[in-house]
């Protein structure tokens, strides 16, 4: 079982965990939960702005615990497509490579990175605000828990990226993500092998 710690507040989870990983405080596997975060990153280094209610938590598992299959690039889609799955509800889809998006309305995010020889993945998601978007009814210890225990079965890879191309092709018509500075559409996007995106000739990779 994966040790779960839970603080009232933080600045940021995965700003937490990744700085006591470092210095041996703790070690994975281990999860941190904040019931408020007060400097949560977001996209692109972005703030994630604090709401009237979220599930917000950071996870870390060594890297030899989890499928060898899974591209290094495509951390934040494996897990995130997991996490999509774990909430139960058909609404929510994850937008390439790390959003998760209820309708046409941003409720979520995941991030991830390496720090040593663990994979560190934080990921937050609304459940009550009132200026965004947010996914309300959730129980927060149920989804946690039932997450988790999907990402210790050590799911491969090719298996969720069999089902999240079939996501892909339902929600991903008429959105785009950011590179460089631009706006890039996702129309005709393929969705290839290790989690890249195909358009025409150019292949785009997520950030972890």
């Amino acid at each position: 079982m994966m040790e779960i710690i839970t603080f009232e507040s933080l600045p940021s989870t995965q700003l937490y965990l990744v700085a006591q990983l470092k210095t041996g405080a703790l070690k994975s596997p281990v999860c941190v939960v904040a019931k408020t975060q007060s400097a949560g990153v977001g996209s692109r280094g972005c703030r994630w702005e604090q709401v009237e209610e979220a599930l917000s938590f950071s996870f870390a598992l060594p890297l030899e615990k989890l499928p060898s299959d899974v591209p290094k690039q495509s951390w934040s889609v494996y897990f995130g497509y997991l996490f999509k799955e774990s909430l139960q509800n058909a609404q929510v889809w994850l937008k390439w490579p790390n959003d998760l998006y209820k309708g046409e309305a941003k409720i979520g995010g995941v991030m991830s990175q390496i720090v040593r020889a663990s994979i560190v993945c934080g990921i937050g998601l609304n459940l009550k605000a009132r200026r965004y978007s947010a996914l309300e009814g959730v129980d927060k210890d149920a989804l946690l828990e039932r997450f988790l225990a999907r990402v210790q079965e050590g799911i491969a890879w090719a298996k969720v990226l069999q089902a999240y191309r079939l996501e892909f092709s339902q929600h991903h018509r008429s959105v785009f993500f950011h590179h460089a500075g631009a706006k890039i559409p996702l129309s005709d996007a393929l969705v290839l092998e290790d989690g890249g995106l195909q358009i025409g000739e150019k292949v785009y990779y997520g950030a972890r």
